[in-house]
């Protein structure tokens, strides 16, 4: 596994981590939501506050044209550009608008964030660390960033694949009842293609390949996972379902919620259910994995598996669904496996009924970079030679 041993910090680990990081010549890039969920300023401030005068440059993705909502959101989106702004004055500020290719903007997201952010990312070796922050930005959007990204950092050839330059970092503030808060409404009918990460369910190569299904489940997605099951048609399903949150009663109301869903109409066995640790994406991330290959040994029989992951709960499990979807999609058999995304996505948020004074807690991962170079890599930095 790639992410083994894993880079994760939380809480006062999030702080002290940024602390130390800093030290030394550094120069940060900021890949940011401009939008309304009120989390996205903690992370920042605590990393621009860990030491304020290292150059700095964020871009923040705008996608108020892209998606609806209520006035309570554009309020909170009005209060989030001003905080932007003191954190990064002057030039350091940059604000790209994500403007619909159609009338139907929706289905263009995924491809218009990568066009819009391309030179960002392919400039990103200028700075010595990039920080995607995604605490305001939509699931659709940060998986296709963040996948882009690690398409451009990871070596998949090298000894140390991870060992990139610059230093690849994810932050965000995780609390679940902030998710459940925000409401979504008018969930598109169709799968929301996603940039380099959609699977081809009619290709002909595989269409004898049975289809299993991992859905990472949360609050108030029975919409979302009807329309995605049946539009790929699971052979098989092992749904995801969060454990150890900040409410210890969470699985239990998720089960409450969509337990004549999951147990009578998608016909799941209790003992196909992954449980996942809230806050914690390399754990969930190494169990999807682990349940991929033992699926492969099993389906052998048939010539290849197609494994589908719909991340519908926390951006911690969302993170995770990520990870275990590139690393299988590049180390995996090419002739006997695909793996991919199904999502639909949701045009109206609205914030009403957020709790600004619910605490979240801050969760940086350092998913590529000096951290993970081989010993003879890490003596280059201080020699100065190639290794």
């Amino acid at each position: 596994m790639w992410w083994d041993p894993y880079n994760l910090f939380r809480g006062s680990e999030f702080c002290a981590f940024w602390r130390d990081h800093l030290q030394g010549e550094r120069s940060l890039l900021f890949i940011v939501g401009h939008g309304f969920d009120p989390r996205v300023l903690g992370p920042l401030r605590e990393i621009v506050g860990a030491r304020a005068d290292v150059p700095r440059y964020c871009v923040a993705l705008d996608m108020a044209d892209c998606y609806e909502t209520d006035e309570a959101a554009s309020a909170l989106r009005r209060a989030n550009a001003e905080g932007l702004a003191a954190l990064f004055p002057g030039d350091a500020l940059e604000v790209r608008r994500l403007t619909p290719a159609d009338a139907d903007g929706i289905r263009n997201i995924s491809r218009n964030a990568v066009v819009a952010l391309a030179d960002v990312i392919g400039g990103a070796d200028r700075f010595s660390d990039v920080v995607l922050d995604i605490s305001a930005l939509p699931r659709l959007v940060y998986l296709t960033l963040l996948n882009q990204l690690l398409a451009g950092f990871v070596a998949r050839t090298e000894s140390a694949p991870l060992a990139s330059r610059p230093n690849l970092h994810v932050v965000y503030a995780e609390a679940a009842p902030i998710d459940a808060a925000i409401v979504k409404k008018e969930v598109d009918v169709d799968l929301a293609p996603i940039q380099n990460l959609s699977i081809r369910l009619d290709e002909e190569a595989s269409l004898s390949w049975p289809v299993i299904w991992f859905p990472v489940l949360a609050e108030d997605v029975s919409e979302q996972l009807v329309r995605i099951w049946e539009q790929i048609n699971p052979d098989d399903v092992c749904p995801v379902l969060p454990i150890q949150s900040a409410d210890p009663r969470r699985a239990d109301n998720i089960i409450r919620d969509l337990g004549e869903l999951v147990f009578d109409r998608f016909a799941i066995d209790p003992r196909d259910i992954i449980h996942a640790t809230e806050w914690n994406p390399f754990q969930l991330y190494r169990s999807l994995l682990g349940a991929m290959a033992r699926y492969e040994e099993t389906l052998r029989f048939f010539g290849g598996a197609r494994f589908v992951l719909s991340p519908l709960s926390s951006k911690s499990l969302s993170i995770g669904c990520l990870l275990a979807c590139f690393e299988k999609r590049w180390r995996g058999s090419r002739t006997a496996l695909r793996v991919g995304m199904a999502h639909v996505e949701t045009r109206r948020y609205e914030a009403a009924a957020l709790e600004l004074t619910t605490l979240a807690q801050p969760i940086s991962l350092w998913l590529t970079g000096g951290c993970y170079a081989t010993e003879s890599q890490q003596a280059a930095v201080f020699t100065g030679k190639e290794p």
